[in-house]
């Protein structure tokens, strides 16, 4: 199966167009582009020579570009111009063993002896609609902006696992995670103080590498680490002994105006 970014993969266009976003997918770059006004934007593409190409799929819009690696001269040479620094991205290779640093080991075994409960299973949009609730509340709490929920309510079930874990039948956590071809990515994560303490979310992602790894996938997308503003979160997913590495910057390309 293809290693993809959930971005660019055809569920993630789906998703979009049936949210309403104008998105589509470009047969000869083969990336997938999403239409907001006056810009066209593709994220994590791959293939350096075609950057040029994908500055002309529409000539008359901004073109803003988050590619996957750091092609800064084939960018530049296609008429990019860098906008932001590059982002940084955990990934876990699902084909070998699973080695937390010690430190997160600690908080998995701690886990492993407490009362929780867990279960994996596929997201349900009605069911499980609770999760989306809780995922907006503490966007709000904790003051920042993730995905749209569309991507998740319109992704294939099948191809979805969501880890709930349990104190007395009530969830105190929850992972959300989408398949894409090859890989995976971590979409949503949750939890309450009780799931905290009792460090639920090393044990949830402990029982998902399993369930990824019978499913073949090769790579876990954990998401950006960003020490500064979401510096809990970005230990966690340093401790698990992913590959941290930047992506490509933001690029972006005036309109080619065509007389």
């Amino acid at each position: 199966m293809e290693i993809c970014a959930l971005q660019q993969h055809a569920y993630f266009t789906n998703a979009l167009q049936i949210a309403g976003v104008k998105g589509f997918f470009d047969e000869f770059t083969q990336s997938h582009f999403v239409e907001r006004g006056p810009v066209t934007y593709v994220a994590r593409t791959t293939d350096a020579a075609k950057f040029r190409a994908i500055r002309h799929i529409n000539p008359r819009t901004f073109c803003v570009m988050n590619p996957d690696n750091q092609e800064t001269d084939a960018l530049r040479e296609a008429g990019f111009r860098q906008i932001m620094t590059p982002a940084t991205v955990a990934e876990i290779d699902i084909m070998r063993p699973f080695h937390p640093h010690q430190k997160w080991r600690n908080a998995l075994r701690k886990a492993e002896k407490s009362p929780l409960k867990t279960t994996q299973r596929t997201f349900d949009t009605l069911s499980d609609g609770w999760l989306l609730k809780a995922d907006l509340a503490q966007q709000r709490s904790k003051k920042f902006r993730a995905m749209p929920h569309a991507i998740a309510q319109f992704w294939p079930a099948q191809d979805t696992l969501l880890s709930i874990a349990f104190l007395k039948k009530t969830p105190v956590a929850a992972m959300l995670f989408l398949f894409h071809g090859g890989a995976a990515t971590y979409q949503i994560g949750w939890t309450t103080d009780d799931g905290r303490r009792h460090a639920a979310h090393n044990l949830l992602l402990s029982q998902a590498v399993k369930k990824l790894s019978e499913r073949e996938i090769k790579r876990l997308d954990l998401g950006a680490v960003d020490t500064v503003n979401a510096p809990d979160l970005a230990r966690f997913k340093i401790g698990t002994g992913a590959i941290i590495r930047p992506l490509g910057g933001t690029w972006a390309a005036l309109p080619l105006w065509r007389r």
